[in-house]
């Protein structure tokens, strides 16, 4: 067996930003990494939270590696970063894209977080051909979903005005079948538990999403026990809220979120 030095993709490690007693766990989406999320991150880290940006299992290494691990293993990552803040006597709270924030969901009827921000979460997909991923995971084992959009591009561009390494974005373009069928699991799991959900709730979809549908936002408001649910329209990005042409106001919603429930 050969020993590989380079383990995680360029710019796909986990981050950490000491701050203050109020934290961020911050979760990635589906083939995704830490990258697509780092920027988020800093801005939190900016406003005094401390901010862990956690590597969910199977992510930011070998594609392959995602077919080897299942939706338990994200939601233990998911509760090693709240216990790890919570220990330090840290207020936690989730924010997750994607099928990150799916994750944060079902972690919040698990333990008791201070807050949840839930980003372009899918719980009901526009792909009419997810439900049978359970059973096309044994035909499909790996396709490719390359991002042939700008997106990419842009990102650079903006990675290099920020002085970073320009790796664009960091993700997998090669899909494992068996991780798609997960996250559906996942999402239908998350969808039975909401009702334990009474954290105080944030929601973001936008209306050009061709992943989520927008309808989630109400889908997931109608669910939960929450008592307060605060919920956003964006009407120009598409899926990737974090790195869109409308992240600036993703990252000013999320941090007043925290801000406005972290003092209590």
């Amino acid at each position: 067996m050969k020993f590989v030095e380079q383990y995680y993709l360029p710019g796909a490690e986990p981050f950490y930003i000491p701050g203050g007693p109020v934290s961020c766990l911050v979760l990635h989406g589906l083939m995704s990494s830490p990258g697509e999320v780092r920027w988020l991150g800093e801005h939190l880290g900016r406003l005094g939270f401390t901010v862990y940006g956690a590597r969910l299992p199977g992510h930011g290494a070998d594609y392959r590696d995602a077919a080897r691990v299942r939706w338990r293993d994200w939601l233990g990552s998911a509760l090693d970063g709240f216990h790890l803040l919570r220990g330090a006597g840290q207020r936690v709270f989730l924010i997750g894209h994607s099928i990150g924030g799916v994750v944060c969901l079902l972690t919040a009827t698990v333990v008791p977080v201070d807050g949840v921000a839930v980003l372009a979460s899918p719980l009901r997909y526009h792909s009419r051909t997810i439900r049978f991923s359970p059973w096309l995971r044994y035909v499909l084992r790996y396709f490719d979903t390359p991002d042939r959009s700008d997106l990419p591009d842009r990102i650079r561009a903006e990675q290099a005005r920020r002085g970073e390494p320009a790796h664009g974005r960091v993700r997998y373009d090669r899909w494992a079948g068996s991780a798609v069928a997960e996250a559906y699991l996942l999402s239908q799991i998350t969808l039975e538990r909401l009702p334990l959900l009474t954290a105080p709730l944030l929601t973001l979809y936008s209306t050009k999403d061709d992943v989520a549908p927008f309808e989630n936002s109400a889908l997931i408001a109608s669910r939960v026990g929450s008592a307060v649910v605060e919920a956003h329209t964006l009407q120009h990005s598409g899926h990737n809220l974090t790195l869109d042409c409308e992240r600036e106001r993703v990252f000013e919603l999320v941090g007043a979120f925290v801000q406005r429930h972290g003092a209590l």
